[in-house]
């Protein structure tokens, strides 16, 4: 039989099912399924479904002192808590639903407990970190626990994690740094990091795969999330003037959009730099001859501006033409 356990109307719409069972004493059921059958030859309390095998597999196959098998990993250095419930410690256990797919609940595959203290199916958050963010635009929303918004920590997702950790501390420490060349401050560490981080919008680079600005983020807040990543390249690997700063190299190297006169983030048919409005608008400005093109300042979408040029140039290539700004970080730069 099923049960409803229902907070309403504290909760309302927010329904779990709890699946209670009046079987005989010696049935058999599988912990992953909770369904009766007959036991699979690998052991491990689990039936013979294909899919409860595959979780069995990469489960731990430890058994707790409570008696019952633990529900974390294999190859973990500390088992999980009995997701029973056996400690009376656990705010959720194995009748809970997990937070990410919300399909199935904690106990029906193999789970993991991060040091915020929340439990997540193992598989769900190692998705959840592979596919990373959405859209072309960095952002690191996915390395938080999805209900205490803490940091995910867990010896399970430490070799995933790595690099996207030294992608993030590279965001921090370029974002920060064109926060002081704006001439931008904050009474505390932690806020500078927090508003250059909101503020500014960084990609990651397909060939060399480091960060890379791409403008301000309210100028990139409309953009689609159809793009392709080999389009995403920076200034340097995409240096086609081979301009080298003597200081900082190709690192923080910038090239002005073709058809206006901001920060460019794309870099297409090898020959093209886009900021994020003019690459969404490509076939209709490649369209364009030069002569119909408006000159500096020019707006996205090759909309003619009055005033100065918003990149603070007094003179600059036309529009339709190649240009690199050079170095991002030794000048201070006003975009979109």
């Amino acid at each position: 039989s099923s049960g409803i356990n229902a907070e309403w109307p504290l909760r309302p719409g927010v329904i779990e099912f709890k699946n209670t069972y009046s079987t005989q004493s010696d049935a058999f059921i599988c912990r992953f399924c909770n369904e009766a059958g007959e036991p699979s030859p690998e052991g491990g309390s689990v039936c013979k479904n294909e899919e409860c095998n595959s979780k069995f597999k990469v489960s731990c196959k430890q058994t707790l002192e409570c008696g019952h098998p633990c529900g974390g990993n294999t190859g973990e250095t500390t088992c999980l808590q009995c997701l029973k419930n056996c400690s009376g410690t656990l705010k959720q256990d194995a009748d809970d639903m997990c937070v990410i797919c919300f399909t199935e609940s904690l106990g029906c595959a193999p789970c993991l407990q991060l040091s915020c203290g929340h439990i997540l199916h193992s598989q769900c958050i190692s998705t959840v970190v592979t596919n990373r963010w959405i859209g072309p635009r960095i952002a690191f929303g996915f390395l938080h626990c999805p209900i205490c918004k803490g940091l995910l920590v867990h010896e399970f997702l430490d070799e995933m994690l790595q690099d996207l950790h030294v992608l993030m501390e590279d965001v921090k420490k370029k974002s920060v740094m064109r926060l002081k060349y704006d001439g931008l401050s904050f009474d505390t560490e932690e806020e500078a990091i927090e508003n250059a981080m909101n503020k500014y919008a960084y990609y990651q680079c397909f060939k060399c795969k480091k960060a890379y600005f791409g403008g301000e983020a309210q100028c990139q807040a409309d953009a689609g999330d159809d793009f392709d990543p080999e389009d995403l390249v920076c200034g340097g690997c995409s240096n086609l003037s081979q301009e080298v700063c003597p200081k900082h190299g190709t690192d923080y190297l910038e090239y002005k959009c073709r058809y206006c006169c901001s920060v460019a983030v794309y870099f297409c048919f090898g020959t093209t730099h886009f900021c994020t409005p003019c690459h969404d608008d490509f076939v209709r400005l490649r369209s364009l001859s030069k002569e119909s093109l408006p000159q500096c300042p020019v707006g996205p979408k090759s909309t003619q501006l009055e005033g100065t040029c918003p990149l603070g140039l007094d003179d600059h290539p036309a529009t339709g033409e190649e240009f690199a700004l050079g170095c991002g970080v030794c000048r201070n730069v006003q975009t979109f």
